[in-house]
């Protein structure tokens, strides 16, 4: 497990469970990659100066670690 900021966790929930967001280039974001947490998707909106992300495997295995096993996901019936 990794120390990361209250910040980045929100982020690393909002990934695994919204999927690809853009958000601007920062040093939080870029640690989250480095860590190998989450993996920029090639998509850019440089008006904005961010990046779309997404979450990773290593980034679902550091959920998991610290709030356990996520529900099963709903399917329509």
């Amino acid at each position: 497990m990794h120390k990361l900021a209250p910040s980045s966790l929100s982020r690393l929930q909002a990934l695994s469970t919204l999927g690809p967001r853009f958000y601007q280039i920062s040093v939080s974001m870029r640690r989250l990659e480095t860590l190998g947490l989450v993996a920029g998707t090639g998509r850019s909106d440089p008006a904005a100066n961010s990046v779309e992300y997404e979450i990773t495997d290593a980034g679902r295995v550091e959920l998991e670690e610290r709030y356990g096993p996520s529900p099963p996901a709903l399917t329509n019936i």
